[in-house]
Formats: structure tokens, sequence, C-alpha cells
């Protein structure tokens, strides 16, 4: 007589604790090795803020190379930066966005310390931002990109009459906060223009962007 062979109760028990030891080891690891979304728009935001304002500065807007040569350089500067971004939501006119610093500059010295850049991050935690499609409030970003990023800011004059040099460069920036999760728990990063388009990365943008990032930081004295 034939005899039919298969697996024992205690066998099933055996392979079933394997595959569950398996599954604790592994799905960790899968998890850690699954990108982080904010991580990847912060990059994104951070490329993208650094091609746009070179696309904006050699573009006819500013033939000479200099923010601060065109009239309204503050509202020019928004609106040239956000036409060349898919934007769901433009308010560079409306008179009630979020200002950062009351509309003055960040001025950065390259002899202070890189812990000087926390102020900068300062400009852009100061305030609340609403999404305006949701929600009515009187702080408004200035726009907001397809990939709902929030951008604010943009509200500095580049005057030369207030210009302030070190070393007879100048170091008064423009603050632009970029929110990769609009109302979500991130917290903005701030980053400073200069009337002639370098970008200044604040403090906590350098610190993300050191985590796997290729890309060289610029300083201001290099």
């Amino acid at each position: 007589m034939s005899r039919k062979s298969g697996f024992t109760l205690a066998e099933l028990m055996i392979v079933l604790t394997i595959l569950g030891v398996v599954a604790a080891i592994l799905t960790p690891l899968i998890f850690n090795a699954a990108p982080d979304e904010n991580k990847l728009k912060f990059k994104k935001a951070y490329y993208t803020l650094q091609r746009t304002t070179d696309a904006v500065m050699n573009s006819d807007t500013y033939p000479e190379g200099d923010m601060s040569r065109v009239s309204n350089p503050a509202k020019t500067f928004c609106y040239a930066f956000s036409d060349m971004l898919n934007t769901m939501y433009d308010n560079c006119e409306g008179a009630n966005t979020l200002k950062v610093n009351s509309g003055k500059a960040f001025v950065y010295k390259p002899d202070q310390s890189d812990t000087s850049l926390q102020t900068l991050d300062g400009y852009c935690t100061a305030g609340q931002v609403k999404d305006p499609i949701t929600g009515a409030t009187s702080n408004l970003p200035k726009f907001i990109t397809q990939d709902g990023i929030f951008w604010w800011g943009f509200d500095f004059d580049f005057s030369p009459d207030d210009a302030q040099e070190h070393n007879g460069i100048r170091t008064d920036y423009a603050v632009v906060c970029v929110d990769v999760d609009g109302e979500g728990g991130e917290s903005a990063f701030a980053y400073g223009i200069r009337y002639d388009g370098k970008v200044l990365v604040g403090s906590r943008a350098r610190e993300w962007l050191k985590e796997g990032a290729n890309s060289v930081i610029h300083r201001e004295e290099e």
C-alpha cells in the first residue's frame, strides 16, 4: 500500500517561526531603506531654488545681473521666480502675505560662526503659514507649487542705500522660506538670496544637505 507523506504540525510550526524571525529582521531594514518623502521634497526644493534663481538672474528681467536695479525689486523677483515654476497659487501681489523679518535683510558675515545661520532659520519659524486653498488667514505663502511646497519671503527690496558690506562684499540677503510639507509638522527651511543671485543656505538646511548629499555647499568667502 502507498503511503502519502506531508508536513507534520511540528514542521509547519518551525517554518512559521523561521519566517517570523526573518520578517522581524527585514521589516525595519525595508522601512529604513524607503526614502523619506520630506527629505526628497526638501532636496527637490533646494535644487529648484538654485536653478530657478540662476535662470531668473540670466533672464531679461535682470540684464545687469543685479536685483536692485529694477523698480519694486521684491515684487519683481517674486513674479519672475514663480513664473518659472508650476504654481497652483500665486500671491506676489497680496498685501497680506507673510513677511519675513518685517521686510528687512538678513546680514551674514563670513567670519561669523555658522551658528549665526540659526538666526536665518528663525525668520522662517516666527510666523505660521496656513494653506489659503483650505482656509483663510492673514498669513499666506507667496505661492504654492504643484508638489504642495509653500514658498514665502521675497520681500526685501535689495536697496543699494541699505546695503551691508563686509570686506567689500555685500552680505545682505533677502530671506526665502520653503516649507516642504505645507501645513505639516516639518518646519520651514530658510535661505538667503543676495542681490546678485547667490544663495545662502540656513543652518538647518545645511544639516539636511549633509545627509547623503554629494553637492558642495559654498560659503560666502569662497
